[in-house]
């Protein structure tokens, strides 16, 4: 697996990862995010087949970023591609300056708290019933990053 920046050309292939997830991004959703100048989008790449398995992106000021979204194709989820996409964004923004990287997370989304967990995030907030479809609180997550 190959991770590298996600560009216009990927939109195609990236779309259809979003398909069934709650609050999916569309196609216009996504290039808004390759416009932004404080962004990073990253995507996942198979190496024997050249799918497209994952992407994430961020956006960050000065000294702090927030994951926006990350999304693992279903059949190849709890392999390590989502943990990798994280590790290479951590860098980036490491390298870029900054110091912590926050996130929400739907409180019932097990599988997320689980990878966010192990990865040293750590809650520092709480919305309550914040997300609608199902109703849910969403946790604000966040990891200091210096040192990284």
């Amino acid at each position: 697996m190959r991770i590298r920046n996600l560009t216009a050309a990927d939109l195609d292939r990236v779309v259809p990862l979003e398909a069934g997830e709650p609050s999916a991004w569309n196609n216009v959703d996504i290039r808004r995010e390759i416009e932004q100048r404080h962004g990073i989008q990253l995507v996942a790449v198979d190496e024997a087949d050249g799918e497209i398995v994952g992407w994430c992106g961020s956006r960050s000021f000065e000294a702090e970023a927030e994951l926006l979204k990350i999304v693992v194709l279903g059949r190849r989820r709890r392999v390590g591609i989502a943990s990798a996409l994280m590790a290479c964004l951590e860098s980036r923004l490491s390298g870029a300056g900054v110091r912590t990287l926050f996130l929400e997370v739907r409180s019932h989304n097990y599988p997320a708290l689980t990878l966010y967990r192990k990865r040293g995030f750590c809650e520092v907030g709480r919305r309550r019933k914040y997300y609608s479809s199902p109703e849910d609180d969403a946790l604000i997550l966040a990891k200091t990053l210096v040192g990284e």
